[in-house]
């Protein structure tokens, strides 16, 4: 099933993020602005400038951020960088003003109306405006900068990965079924098309499992979480289990758009990597083990057993399943390499869809 909930909580997250980094830029600002006006020989309150930047950047972080998180981003995904920033702009005014509101009526104006017209046809809320929504605009370009890289956003920017590290880390490899199938029956254009859609759709599970998309290799789709964050809650199963429910409840839209109901096979490993990246002009990380080939190896092994999912017996011994997952043991895969063969077993949740003849998906191999 989805998971609402942490949805909303990943989003509240993200808007309290936001609100922290403008409160801070915020408060630079206010001494920034003081030590101005004090070389100026201006006499300035420190602390009521601070009081008031603070408030000003917590009630514009909330809304700002709030709005966009909350009801703009998703609605924004698809539209070209320049032409989001644009509509936020507009957005901005809206809650700038808002926020003036709230910062007037914390210090008791007499008259808030008079008091916010004023502020609202002067230069200094033209410099606000321009300042603030700058700051969304970089804030928008840093959330789908995160977007871009995934969970791992963070890691790039810090430089954790610079040099190789070893990590035990979690990997599931997803694959379409009857994919070149698909592909002869719409076209070039159109299975691109579709590929971009389901992208689009299966995202949203995998940031909401914390997960980090590794690789999009056509209509092939590894991610990875380090291990704890992956085997906690079974963050790595239910995110398969969510996918897999957001294409039920979209397969009326792709079959009435493409004439197909799009399914996916999944594979699971883990194992110790090497973790590092690589490249001058395009930095991209890498991992490299065994553990990798083992999962793409263990999803391929999927449509011989008629089955749409597959764990290593390793992860399962972690996982820790809850009593509402069945399992079955499917039987076992000889490695390059290994002395001994990989046991897998599938995971049957309550709302699992019947097994795959395997001559049925023969095709996908």
């Amino acid at each position: 099933m989805d998971h609402p909930l942490a949805s909303t909580r990943l989003r509240l997250l993200r808007t309290l993020r936001i609100t922290l980094a403008w409160v801070v830029i915020g408060l630079v600002g206010a001494l920034f602005e003081h030590n101005v006006l004090v070389e100026q020989g201006v006499d300035d309150d420190l602390m009521r400038r601070i009081d008031v930047n603070f408030f000003r950047a917590l009630a514009t972080g909330l809304l700002g951020g709030g709005v966009y998180i909350f009801l703009l981003r998703d609605l924004l995904r698809g539209k070209a960088y320049f032409v989001a920033a644009g509509i936020m702009a507009v957005v901005m005014l809206v809650v700038l003003t808002a926020a003036e509101a709230i910062a007037i009526g914390t210090h008791g104006a007499e008259n808030l109306a008079q008091s916010l017209a004023e502020r609202l046809f002067s230069l200094r809320f033209l410099g606000l405006y321009l300042y603030w929504t700058l700051l969304m605009s970089g804030t928008m370009l840093m959330v789908r900068l995160n977007d871009q890289y995934g969970n791992g956003g963070v890691a790039y920017l810090t430089g954790r990965y610079h040099k190789p590290r070893q990590e035990l880390r979690l990997f599931m490899f997803l694959d379409m079924r009857s994919s070149t199938a698909i592909a002869e029956k719409l076209g070039h254009v159109k299975y691109f098309q579709l590929l971009n859609e389901l992208y689009r759709d299966i995202t949203d599970p995998i940031l909401y499992s914390r997960g980090e998309i590794y690789q999009y290799v056509g209509d092939e789709i590894s991610v990875s979480w380090p291990l704890r964050r992956g085997v906690r809650r079974q963050r790595c199963i239910r995110c398969f289990l969510d996918i897999r429910t957001k294409l039920r409840k979209r397969a009326k839209h792709y079959e009435t758009r493409y004439g197909i109901i799009p399914t996916f096979k999944a594979g699971f490993h883990y194992g110790q990597v090497t973790t590092g990246e690589v490249g001058l002009v395009k930095r991209e990380r890498i991992y490299s083990g065994d553990v990798v080939n083992t999962a793409a190896r263990i999803q391929n092994t999927c449509n011989a057993h008629g089955v749409d999912n597959l764990i290593s017996k390793d992860l399962l011994d972690v996982l820790h399943l809850p009593g509402n997952y069945n399992t079955r043991e499917i039987g076992s895969i000889a490695l390059r390499g290994k002395q001994h063969p990989t046991s897998l077993w599938t995971i049957v949740h309550g709302d699992s869809e019947p097994a795959v003849a395997p001559e049925q998906d023969a095709q996908n191999m």
